[in-house]
């Protein structure tokens, strides 16, 4: 990778995701506190994957001002993992076990279903 290509990339990704591993922590040590870990960290995911969605990327520092972020993958995406991802958390500690396959398998089928719809919208 050519030396331009690296500074397109840093400043392309630059300060975008940082929500999720604070978000991951944050949940992580709040579900340690009260006692369910894996539902605090799951929850603190989904939180960071929400922050990320609607967070806007911080411009680098000698960046030009004038010249907007570029866009990135959509923003709904990222909203609705974490979403997902909270739901998950919150039924853990709510929600029967036995209720969990049917939700999982229905989100993999969207999933797997809006593959083939961005596939053929939208081939790359």
């Amino acid at each position: 990778m050519a030396t331009e290509d690296k500074k397109e990339y840093r400043h392309r990704h630059h300060g975008k995701h940082f929500p999720i591993p604070a978000g991951v922590l944050i949940g992580l040590g709040v579900g340690l506190l009260a006692g369910y870990p894996a539902a605090g960290g799951l929850i603190g995911l989904g939180l960071g994957f929400l922050g990320s969605a609607f967070v806007n990327p911080v411009q680098p520092a000698g960046g030009d001002a004038a010249v907007p972020a570029p866009a990135g993958r959509p923003r709904w995406v990222f909203a609705l993992i974490g979403i997902f991802l909270i739901i998950i958390g919150i039924g853990i500690l709510r929600a029967p076990v036995n209720i969990w396959p049917y939700i999982v398998a229905a989100f993999l089928i969207l999933l797997g279903i809006w593959f083939l719809v961005r596939g053929f919208v939208n081939p790359s």
